[in-house]
């Protein structure tokens, strides 16, 4: 790490310590001086740093003066996080005594108090002492004090252009056809300027393609002019307009006003179109680029012109308002490998085992064309130990590894904050390639102190800030989405973890002085601690997985522990040398087989985040009654085996408790939650049937927990006694930005009035506010209910669920909602539906349209599954016209629509029919008397180009007609399984033949024959 990195990444830590000397203990008596004293060192110290970030100073003794300044700062912060332990101890001490347990400890604790403050006086002074020895050298070398606000220096990044020849383009001519295309588009449109951003990490080959690009459009001569800048960081219009300018005319421009520039590059442009090429733009000012767009406007009245805009952010791509943004990927290893081929042998043919190598440096480079380029280029003419040196080590600096590293490293130097930098940093502790949980990182760095709260926003929204900032400069990748389409987990380019490294202290860089370690089963070791005793001094993180018990590691070594995560389904004792990690924020042993807690839990006063819930469902946890004690919890998350202690309405700064069970006592009854008005994510609150009335119930004040966005209400189903549940569920009504319900268990006859609205009241006598953002309803085991909900008028729901609604005879036109010329559409969002275990539901009705106008229903619907509703005889002639998958299973019709598979035929991937014991055919007649119908069954079906996989077992009534024209759908697979059919065509599978990759027929079918005279007679 050089120093200028250095110092950046200790920016953060260094203003935490300086806000944290002047809010907490400038006041404490015995303390104020030399707190004053630290926070005027600190601050002295931290304009040294500015200096260091923003110049190069040769040598390496900034190098070493930056070491020593870091282990003053983390030995600063732990001693300050002391005192304050202390503190809040002191303060949890006092609200627990009683009037006379005060008095009588009054003395005591002034003598301790005194000896206290004495301790830390004398700590904080050797802490200065340091730090005026630091300061000293600092000015040695030659820093000078510089504020934080002076402008940075510009990102240095190599000039581009249009004109560099490219021999080694590969995997991305469709991509050049697509922006090609939207450019040619672009000319003829009544747009006067069209905009297409390209974004993309750094080494992705952004001004690659779009040199292609560029050069294709000129070859074509598709606009009058055109133009290629390379932007970099300063986006300065002048600047710009004078590189326009100068592309156009080719004269040299000097030192003219904007005024000027515009003039002439007006008469240079005069009536021609123009293609603008702006490489490599970082510029997130949206004034800058206003003004530089409504000059350009300005200076041409011409439509059809069009803007490139590169980028490694996403930010940047979104304040040019692009008509189109092309998010460019990573190539494939096939494609890589490609590239390192022609760089090495041309082409000319590859020995095998140089091949097998070759592919394997390939899936090094994830799909960066920089580091196949660069590889390529280190391994021609190199004999095979080199290869595989390669192959195992990657390159080396002088190799071009650290050229790869330096062009990564401009979204590193472009993150405006110092903390943000260290967040960056603080990832090169997770192994390369792992899945990093978004949530569980936030806590860590809130655990570390490197996320600060300001007016509007709390520590964690400042962490998803981070998180979205991490993503947009292409520093983080998203691994995977939740049902909503946010964030659940990032992964980061190997390549970007090298970049890590190099600004960061992991263990997993090879650092000597580690603050930050992951360590897995394979280097942990069974008996014996893996760390010494020195560097568990220093350790802030420890992500550790045990293979074993754990009570042979000391813990207590581990002073400085921030974050301990503690894995390994040998461990069953929580060990007690745990007990002396007084700086604990985050404690993680939710993958353990521990079971009791001891009450110095309670003693973890700055604790942030604790898991305890176990996947497993053998393990069954009680919480201690200390827990109460720890006031800073945020996240506390546990499951239904876990019982909690009474008083958990103390911890007012919760905002995670994922799983509430209510319990029969005082203290754990559902008025608990009536205090946590920070709670916020998910709520499952279980055992319901705990739960007296309607006014017990409303305790829990859930309708004003707006930050509540999933809830999910259960009963348990084995329970005896009164039943209660309607008037329960009417106290329970849910605030009305809620985006997921799942109700379980209810067994009451009727849904109260806001479950059957699916409407909340505002306010106790207030006006109802439909659940406009639901966007996932389950309703499960809910047996005595007779009615369901109306549903069809919520914009936004995507998935409904109605599983095991047994007296359930009839889901009628209520379920739709009013359908008027207001509401031309009925479950317009809705993506998935499923009706499961209604043993009673008879029909389905179609929906009613008293003025005859046309109406949509279910227009998005993807996933239709009906399955055990053995009475079915009636359902809807029209479901969807974008279905991709259809279950049925054990359901009674006796004809399917055949709208059900004709509306579909472009979409439908899936078809799954299965013991329907009353099926006979699929109709086009559907809901028509016989005189009056077409008495025909469908004997011929269209194409259906994305159908892949049918499955029909256990039809035995169904008619030869309809499997005659299954031979017709061209599928890639077909199970067959007793229907009532003894002969097969023989054309069938003749028609078939390229598209057919399986066929099951089950022995138990009667099938005679595989036959050519198919429909003819004996």
């Amino acid at each position: 790490m050089d120093a200028k990195t250095a110092a950046s990444v200790l920016q953060a830590p260094i203003q935490s310590l300086i806000d944290f000397c002047k809010k907490e203990f400038s006041q404490i008596r015995g303390l104020n001086k030399e707190a004053a004293k630290l926070a005027a060192s600190l601050d002295t110290i931290q304009k040294f740093l500015n200096d260091a970030e923003a110049r190069t100073i040769p040598g390496d003794a900034v190098k070493s003066w930056l070491k020593k300044l870091e282990d003053v700062a983390f030995d600063s912060d732990n001693v300050l996080d002391e005192l304050n332990y202390h503190l809040l101890s002191k303060q949890i001490e006092h609200t627990e005594m009683t009037m006379m347990e005060k008095v009588l400890s009054c003395c005591s604790s002034s003598f301790n108090s005194i000896a206290r403050t004495r301790n830390m006086a004398l700590k904080i002074k050797e802490i200065n002492e340091n730090l005026e020895s630091i300061n000293k050298e600092a000015t040695d070398l030659g820093l000078v004090g510089r504020l934080a606000d002076q402008p940075a220096l510009d990102i240095a990044t190599l000039e581009t252009n249009s004109y560099t020849h490219d021999p080694i383009f590969i995997g991305r001519d469709d991509v050049v056809k697509e922006i090609v295309e939207k450019l040619t588009k672009s000319i003829t449109t009544d747009e006067r300027v069209s905009i297409i951003s390209i974004v993309g990490m750094g080494g992705l080959g952004k001004t690659t393609l779009t040199r292609k690009v560029f050069n294709r459009m000129k070859d074509e001569n598709r606009f009058g002019s055109h133009i290629w800048v390379h932007v970099s960081s300063n986006f300065d219009a002048l600047t710009l307009f004078k590189k326009i300018l100068k592309e156009l005319t080719r004269d040299q421009v000097e030192g003219e006003s904007q005024q000027e520039i515009l003039s002439k590059l007006k008469e240079a442009l005069k009536d021609k179109t123009y293609l603008l090429i702006l490489d490599d733009v970082w510029n997130e000012d949206l004034s800058k680029w206003e003004d530089f767009k409504n000059s350009l406007l300005g200076v041409s009245c011409v439509k059809g012109n069009a803007i490139v805009v590169t980028t490694r952010k996403m930010a940047v791509a979104s304040i040019v308002n692009p008509l189109h943004t092309h998010e460019l990927k990573g190539l494939s290893k096939e494609d890589c490998w490609s590239i390192i081929r022609a760089k090495t042998f041309g082409e000319g043919n590859v020995p095998s085992d140089f091949e097998a190598i070759g592919k394997n440096i390939a899936r090094r480079c994830q799909g960066l064309p920089l580091a196949a380029n660069v590889a390529g280029g280190v391994l021609r003419n190199k004999p095979e130990e080199k290869w595989r040196s390669i192959e195992e080590k990657w390159l080396s600096p002088d190799e071009g590894g650290d050229n790869i590293t330096k062009i990564l490293r401009l979204s590193f130097d472009n993150l405006s904050l110092p903390s943000l930098k260290k967040c960056f940093a603080y990832c090169a502790m997770f192994p390369k390639g792992s899945k990093i949980m978004k949530r569980e990182l936030i806590e860590f760095w809130m655990a570390e102190g490197f996320l600060q709260a300001d007016g509007r926003d709390d520590m964690e929204s400042v962490g998803e800030k981070f998180i979205n900032l991490l993503l947009h400069n292409s520093l983080l990748q998203v691994s995977e989405r939740d049902y909503y389409g946010n964030v659940k987990s990032c992964g980061m380019h190997d390549l970007v973890h090298d970049l890590a490294c190099s600004v960061s202290s992991s263990s997993n860089c090879g650092n000597s002085r580690d603050r930050y370690m992951t360590l897995g089963e394979h280097n942990c070791g069974d008996k014996s601690s893996p760390i010494s005793k020195e560097m568990a001094k220093s350790l802030r993180t420890l992500l550790i997985s045990i293979d074993g018990e754990s009570s042979d590691i000391n813990f207590s070594d581990f002073e400085s522990l921030h974050v301990l995560r503690l894995q390994g389904y040998g461990v069953k004792e929580l060990p007690s040398s745990i007990q002396k990690l007084i700086h604990l924020r985050d404690f993680d042993i939710s993958k353990t087989e521990i079971e009791v807690f001891s009450d110095w839990i309670g003693e973890f006063f700055h604790l942030q985040t604790l898991r305890v819930d176990s996947s497993d469902f053998r393990i069954r946890r009680k919480l201690p009654s200390t827990i109460k004690y720890l006031i800073n919890l945020r996240h506390l998350y546990i499951n239904e085996r876990v019982e909690l202690p009474m008083g958990i309405g103390r911890l007012t700064s919760l905002q995670t408790l994922n799983c509430f069970p209510v319990g029969d006592e005082n203290g754990c009854k559902i008025e608990e939650l009536g205090s946590l008005n920070n709670l916020k994510g998910e709520l499952r609150i279980c055992n319901l049937e705990r739960v007296h009335d309607k006014e017990e119930a409303g305790k829990a004040n859930l309708f004003k927990k707006s930050k509540i966005l999933k809830l999910l209400l259960e009963w348990d189903e084995d329970r005896e006694g009164e039943r209660n549940d309607e008037d329960v569920l009417k106290g329970l009504q849910p605030h009305s930005d809620l985006r997921k319900l799942k109700i379980d268990g209810f067994n009451g006859k009727r849904f109260p009035s806001w479950t059957q609205k699916m409407a909340v009241r505002d306010s106790p006598r207030g006006s109802w506010v439909v659940l406009n953002k639901l966007m996932s309803l389950t309703l499960w085991d809910c047996d005595e209910c007779e009615e369901i909900p109306t549903l069809g008028q919520l914009p936004n729901l995507k998935s409904l669920e109605l599983n095991g609604l047994r007296n359930v005879k009839c889901i009628n036109s209520s379920f739709y909602g009013m359908v008027n010329k207001d509401t031309r559409i009925v479950f317009p969002a809705l993506e998935e539906l499923i009706l499961s275990r209604m043993p009673k539901l008879a029909e389905w009705a179609e929906i009613e349209i008293s003025d005859g106008s046309e109406v949509k229903l279910f227009p998005r619907l993807q996933h239709l599954e009906i399955k055990w509703c053995k009475q079915l005889m009636s359902v809807p002639s029209h479901v969807s016209s974008c279905l991709e998958d259809l279950e049925i299973h054990k359901i009674g019709v006796e004809c399917l629509p055949a709208d059900w598979l004709l509306s579909n035929s472009e979409t439908l991937s899936k078809l799954y029919i299965s013991w329907c014991p009353n099926l006979r055919e699929i109709s086009d007649r559907w809901g028509e008397e016989e005189s009056e119908g077409r008495s025909f069954t469908i004997t011929s079906l269209p194409i259906f180009p994305r159908l892949t996989n049918v499955d029909i077992q256990g039809v035995p009534k169904l008619s030869v007609e309809t499997v005659a024209a299954m031979w017709r759908l061209q599928i890639g697979g077909l199970r067959i399984e007793e229907i009532g059919v003894e002969c097969l065509p023989a054309d069938w599978l003749l028609s078939n033949s390229e598209t057919l990759s399986h066929l099951g027929i089950n022995y138990r079918w009667n099938l005679r024959e595989i036959s050519d005279r198919w429909g003819e007679e004996e």
